[in-house]
C-alpha cells in the first residue's frame, strides 16, 4: 500500500475486509500527508485494526539532492516538528537559486539549451501550458513524480497551515537536481 498517510479510516477498513490475513507492507509519508498525520504509525496502524507492526524508517534519500533537502526541511519541521526527513546522500553541486517569476522563460530556455536529455516541471502556475520536455502541474498532481528541474511558482500561494506546508515540501522535493523559486512580488 503507497501513500497511505493519505488513507482515510474508511479506507483503511475497506483494505482490511479484502485482506483478512492483515498482512500488508505499508509506505508512507507523515511529511507528505496533505491533511495532516498527528499520530504515530503505530499508533494510526493500531486504531484502524493491526497489530503486528514492524515499523523501518526511511533514513536515507537517493532522490533529491542535499542543497534541495536543506532548503525543504525547515518547510515541513515548522508544521510538523518530529518529520521523518531523510538525509540525502549526494549533491548535485547546484545550489536552489530565488527569482522573479518574469524569469521564467530565461530560466526554462537557459535548462533547456544546456541539456539535451532531462524533464524539468513547472509547479504552481495553471497559465504555464506545457511543452516539449516541460511540464506544468499543481502541487497535488506532482507527488509521486520526479524531475530534473523543479520550478517553483510563488510557493507560499500553495496555501496555509498544514496542507499549504505539504505542498511546498512535495513540490520541492520532486528536483532530482536542481530546484528554483520564483515570486511575481
Amino acid at each position: 500500500m503507497d501513500e497511505a498517510q493519505e488513507l482515510t479510516d474508511a479506507e483503511w477498513q475497506m483494505l482490511l475486509l479484502r485482506c483478512p490475513s492483515r498482512s500488508f507492507t505499508i509506505v508512507g509519508d507523515r511529511a507528505q500527508a496533505r491533511h495532516g498525520f498527528t499520530e504515530s504509525w503505530p499508533e494510526r496502524l493500531e486504531r484502524i485494526g493491526l497489530d503486528r507492526i514492524n515499523l523501518a524508517s526511511l533514513s536515507i534519500n537517493y532522490r533529491t539532492p542535499e542543497e534541495v533537502m536543506a532548503e525543504a526541511e525547515p518547510v515541513i519541521r515548522a508544521v510538523l516538528p518530529d518529520a521523518n526527513v531523510p538525509t540525502s546522500i549526494r549533491s548535485s553541486g547546484v545550489p536552489v537559486v530565488h527569482g522573479s517569476a518574469s524569469d521564467l522563460s530565461s530560466i526554462l530556455d537557459t535548462w533547456l539549451a544546456a541539456h539535451a536529455d532531462g524533464i524539468a516541471c513547472v509547479i504552481g502556475d495553471p497559465t504555464f501550458g506545457a511543452m516539449p520536455r516541460v511540464r506544468s502541474l499543481t502541487p497535488e498532481l506532482s507527488k509521486g513524480l520526479e524531475f530534473d528541474l523543479v520550478v517553483l511558482i510563488d510557493p507560499e500561494a500553495f496555501g496555509k497551515g498544514i496542507e499549504g506546508a505539504v505542498d511546498r515540501y512535495v513540490a520541492m522535493t520532486r528536483a532530482t537536481q536542481q530546484l528554483v523559486i520564483l515570486t511575481s512580488s
